[in-house]
């Protein structure tokens, strides 16, 4: 069952394979599978993630 029509994604941010997006409200991220898999990211994507996270919350109504 294919649920993806069912939310409303908004402001999707691709870094580096790592997806930070807002869906119904919320800001959600989705580590890339390198990630996940090695539970290690570097500094820099970090903080970019970070970045991105926080400038989606601010854009929230």
């Amino acid at each position: 069952m294919n649920t993806k029509k069912d939310k409303n994604i908004l402001n999707e941010t691709i870094i580096n394979g790592s997806r930070v997006y807002v869906e119904n409200g919320e800001v959600k991220t989705v580590l890339s599978e390198g990630i996940q898999k090695t539970g290690y990211m570097t500094v820099e994507e970090a903080r970019k993630i970070g970045h991105e996270i926080i400038k989606k919350e601010y854009q929230l109504p």
